[in-house]
C-alpha cells in the first residue's frame, strides 16, 4: 500500500479546520475563566453551582485534547512540508501507510509508541495519574 501524500494533506487540513472551528466554539462558550466569587453571585442553587463547575471542566478537558490534537496535526503537516512525513521522530523507520490512514498525525511507529506510552504506564504505577490543579 503506497501513501497519498496529497490526500493526507487534505485530510490533515480538514482535521485542522474541523479542530479550529471546535477550539473557537468552546473558547467562545467560556472566554475567560470565572472566579469562584463571580461562580456565586446571586442566589443560585448548590446543585446548579456544581453542574455547572463540572459542565466548565469537561469542556477545559476538551480544550485540552482538542488543542493538543492540533499541534500533533500542525507537527504533521509541517513534516510533509519538510519531506520527513511517515517517518518515526523515534528511531526514524517508516511509519507504515496502514497507521497513517488510521492516524495521520502519527508520529511514531507502533513499536516506538508503544515503548513511549510504558513509560507513562510506568509513570503513572509509581507517581498516581497526572494531576490538574484549578
Amino acid at each position: 500500500m503506497k501513501l497519498d501524500l496529497q490526500r493526507q494533506k487534505r485530510r490533515l487540513e480538514e482535521k485542522k479546520a474541523e479542530l479550529e472551528r471546535s477550539i473557537a466554539a468552546l473558547t467562545e462558550a467560556h472566554p475567560t475563566p470565572v472566579s469562584s466569587i463571580e461562580a456565586n453571585e446571586g442566589p443560585r442553587d448548590h446543585q446548579d453551582v456544581a453542574t455547572d463547575f463540572l459542565e466548565i471542566q469537561q469542556e477545559q478537558s476538551i480544550l485540552v485534547n482538542q488543542q493538543s490534537l492540533l499541534t500533533l496535526v500542525n507537527n504533521a503537516l509541517q513534516r510533509l512540508e519538510d519531506g520527513t512525513y511517515g517517518l518515526c521522530l523515534q528511531c526514524g523507520k517508516p511509519i507504515p501507510p496502514a497507521r497513517l490512514e488510521v492516524l495521520p498525525w502519527a508520529e511514531r511507529d507502533v513499536q516506538c509508541e508503544e515503548q513511549v506510552e510504558r513509560v507513562y504506564q510506568n509513570r503513572e504505577e509509581v507517581y498516581g495519574p497526572p494531576q490538574t490543579f484549578y
